[in-house]
């Protein structure tokens, strides 16, 4: 009998996950399906309004992280000091799931200076498909996502991808 059914449960699997490959990439950002993620609107923390293309004058380090995830706020330091020793790269941060209020309080808690807001609704996470916190994204200035992380990064490790990925 159990041979039986692990042939159903096989199939069973590959149906199951051909639905969820359909329906997720039927989601979309919840922003219209011809707006780019590089085009919607966030709020900076320090006031007004931008958005990751803005800042596509140069390669981009866009990290997604809340002030409830510790690996998070552990890397912001890190991602300082990216930005202090590379001014030729963009480092942008987003609070995902959490408030302005707290996304500022860990802002100043981990001496963040670089470019910080909230996605509205998780809107820019969901068009760039993040999976989970924290997710650092690296971008050429053309817009393409050319290295995707997901989980906590050394110093180190963000200069390496940069010298990988955005660096010619």
């Amino acid at each position: 009998m159990a041979g039986r059914r692990r042939p159903l449960t096989a199939a069973a699997l590959i149906a199951a996950s051909a639905l969820i490959a359909v329906v997720a990439g039927s989601c979309g950002s919840g922003a219209g399906d011809d707006v780019q993620a590089t085009d919607i609107e966030f709020e900076l923390l320090d006031g007004g309004t931008t958005t990751v293309g803005a800042f596509l004058d140069r390669p981009v380090v866009l990290n997604f992280f809340a002030s409830w995830c510790t690996p998070c706020i552990t890397e912001m330091p890190a991602l300082e000091s990216i930005q202090q020793q590379r001014p030729d790269i963009a480092i942008v941060g987003l609070a995902v799931n959490d408030t302005p209020t707290r996304a500022r309080e860990i802002v100043a808690d981990t001496g963040v200076t670089y470019a910080t807001g909230v996605d509205p609704g998780s809107a820019i996470g969901n068009a760039y498909e993040i999976l989970g916190m924290p997710t650092t994204l690296f971008i050429a200035p053309d817009g393409e996502v050319v290295y995707q992380h997901t989980g906590g990064l050394t110093a180190n490790q963000i200069t390496e991808h940069i010298n990988t990925h955005l660096t010619p």
